[in-house]
């Protein structure tokens, strides 16, 4: 939900524009030799990628994500390949260019300068500043042509973009059904036959293991792994004896005074969210309100405001953390929660109204605005100027080691002789985490690539790696004799599945009509399980998880209540479910969210349209990416 929040505060506009003035610490100019410079990532109709561009739209976009997942960023990131985003954008951008040349349209000089003098950022008291537009753009490392050059092409990009929104419209009945598929909501009863039931009765026997096997050999397969032993070349370590001149430190906290060293007003402030949702009856709303203006009394009388967060928020992001939304400044949050968060005083608890539903706030603490001090920025300059410092020499560093251990060079003795250790790692799988390493995915990609014995350089932005093979085991199936035990466990458990699906099978060839589906679980000795009416559009069946064929059959069953016809598998057991009600939302439901839903699904449909002009460019040009410098294989789209 703080991430949702923080999505609907900001509009993408201002996040292009936090994204091109990220900090840029893209490691440049390694690999193997002067070719890794100049072999493009990728050519798009004629044009080249190089690997440079890649590793500054990975910058951005990964301080982008930063900024709109805030905490949650880390874990957010774990789960993509940043460059190969970075690369999906800068082809985008090519083509939507071309694309645009192709239909003449064109950003004139003074829509540009328009743009800029009107960014929040470059402006001083309500108006264009050249000096703080320099100097935002000398800190962010930025020269004046190429931040303008960017800006054109987002400009251009949204010309074209609102050609393509202007194109898509919606019905009101196509509105309304739609409404109505994602709001419909449907109750079950199911009898579940856990496979668990029967486990306890397999023994197969050795020639039954045997044969299977021998038959599903393919399921114990183990992956592909590899042994490296890498150097890290970690500027703070390399730069740990750096210590820099008061002059560089001056100079440093001159050029970022406005930028790093001004901090506005921020809070520190908690929340439990009892949530409504979107077409909310108005007793709906009133037992919500009810509900949070209670444990807002318990909060102001001395409740824990952790324990009543981890009990009764509706905010699966924070609830475990008691709420805790961190610290932030203006314009991070929604509006009405923004105002009340701001207007209270430290220990002081709240009640707010939001478009997301009712929150009781607490506020921990509160941060006037303030400048820091030289003297309380100076560890912060230092630390910068190290890594600055670091970055060099892990370039000079990678360079000279590389070359030595192309020779022949030991790599404990080249990082001995650096005062840092060479690590040795176990066989580890493509998909596995690299103990020491565990958040540069580069690091394992680039392992699988090499043979035994080569070594290789892997850039990882400004803190890069020496790497050498010292193993590769192939892809192998055990013998059964090493995996004999799991194969048992394997066998055991199909056979459980299949005995409890023929069951099942039985159960319900007895249910004709829906009055037949107590007997039938009576007669079984099986318990009749309900889920409560809930969104069908969601998936997951409450009790049960995802389970999306259960949730799309629901929606198309003739009779109410009536039995779905077949058995449903899920985990290994197996279900049979009656359909007890399905409803749709009442026209007090839909006039009430008519306006806002509306704009959700246009905005959604002229996504989907952007999304499919975009896979049409791509269709229609010559696309080739060299995926080594990605972590893949080369090829062509």
């Amino acid at each position: 939900m703080l991430e949702v929040m923080r999505r609907h505060a900001y509009s993408w506009g201002t996040r292009i524009v936090l994204g091109f003035l990220a900090v840029i610490f893209a490691f440049w100019g390694i690999g193997a030799g002067l070719f890794a410079q100049v072999k493009p990532v990728a050519n798009v109709n004629g044009q080249r990628i190089l690997a440079d561009q890649v590793d500054r739209e990975a910058t951005r976009l990964r301080e982008t994500l930063t900024e709109m997942y805030g905490a949650n960023a880390p874990a957010f990131m774990k789960s993509i390949n940043l460059r190969q985003e970075a690369l999906d954008r800068l082809i985008e951008n090519q083509l939507v260019a071309e694309e645009a040349r192709h239909l003449g349209l064109s950003i004139t000089n003074e829509a540009l300068q328009d743009k800029i003098a009107t960014t929040p950022q470059f402006q001083r008291g309500g108006q264009f500043d050249f000096d703080a537009y320099q100097e935002i753009l000398r800190s962010n490392n930025l020269l004046p042509n190429e931040y303008e050059s960017s800006q054109r092409g987002a400009m251009l990009q949204e010309t074209l973009r609102n050609m393509i929104d202007s194109g898509v419209q919606v019905s009101d009945d196509e509105v309304r059904h739609a409404y109505n598929l994602q709001h419909e909501q449907v109750g079950l009863r199911y009898i579940v036959v856990p496979y668990s039931d029967f486990t306890a009765k397999i023994s197969p026997t050795e020639q039954q293991i045997a044969d299977y096997y021998k038959k599903n050999a393919e399921q114990f397969r183990e992956p592909e792994r590899v042994k490296i032993l890498f150097i890290h070349y970690a500027p703070l370590v390399l730069a740990a004896n750096f210590v820099p001149s008061d002059k560089d430190i001056q100079d440093y906290y001159k050029r970022n005074l406005k930028t790093q060293f001004s901090h506005p007003d921020q809070v520190h402030a908690r929340h439990i969210l009892i949530e409504v949702a979107a077409g909310a009856t108005d007793a709906e709303k009133a037992k919500a309100k009810a509900k949070a203006m209670d444990i807002s009394k318990q909060a102001q009388s001395g409740g824990d405001f952790k324990k009543l967060a981890a009990k009764y928020s509706d905010d699966q992001s924070n609830r475990a953390d008691g709420g805790d939304l961190g610290t932030f400044g203006r314009g991070q949050m929604i509006k009405p929660f923004e105002d009340a968060v701001f207007a209270m005083k430290p220990g002081q608890v709240t009640f707010v109204e939001t478009r997301f539903g009712y929150h009781v706030v607490k506020l921990d603490e509160s941060k006037p605005a303030h400048t820091d001090t030289l003297a309380e920025a100076r560890p912060k300059i230092i630390d910068a100027l190290r890594t600055q410092a670091g970055s060099k020499l892990a370039r000079e560093a990678l360079d000279q080691d590389l070359t030595a251990a192309l020779g022949g060079a030991n790599l404990q003795d080249l990082a001995k002789k650096r005062g840092i250790d060479a690590v040795e790692t176990p066989l580890f799988a493509a998909n596995d985490q690299i103990k020491g390493a565990e958040q540069d995915r580069e690091l394992g990609q680039a392992a699988f690539k090499l043979e035994a014995g080569e070594v290789r350089a892997v850039p990882v932005r400004g803190a890069p790696y020496l790497i050498k093979l010292l193993d590769k085991r192939p892809a192998r199936i055990p013998p059964l004799k090493e995996i004999g035990a799991q194969v048992r466990d394997a066998l055991v458990r199909a056979t459980a599945v299949a005995d409890a699906h023929n069951q099942a099978e039985k159960i319900i060839s007895t249910i004709k009509s829906p009055a037949d589906f107590d007997k039938a679980a009576a007669d079984h000795k099986l318990a009749i399980k309900t889920a409560d009416p809930f969104p069908r559009a969601e998936h997951s069946i409450p009790g049960i998880g995802e389970f999306p064929e259960v949730t799309d059959a629901a929606g198309v069953a003739p009779t109410i209540p009536g039995v779905i016809d077949h058995v449903m598998e899920n985990g290994g057991n197996s279900y049979i479910f009656e359909v007890a009600s399905r409803t749709e939302p009442s026209v007090e439901q839909w006039q009430s969210a008519q306006k806002e839903f509306t704009q959700e699904y246009l905005d959604r449909r002229r996504a989907q349209a952007w999304t499919q002009f975009l896979d049409h460019l791509k269709d229609q040009a010559k696309i080739k990416i060299d995926t080594e410098q990605l972590g893949s294989s080369e090829q062509s789209m």
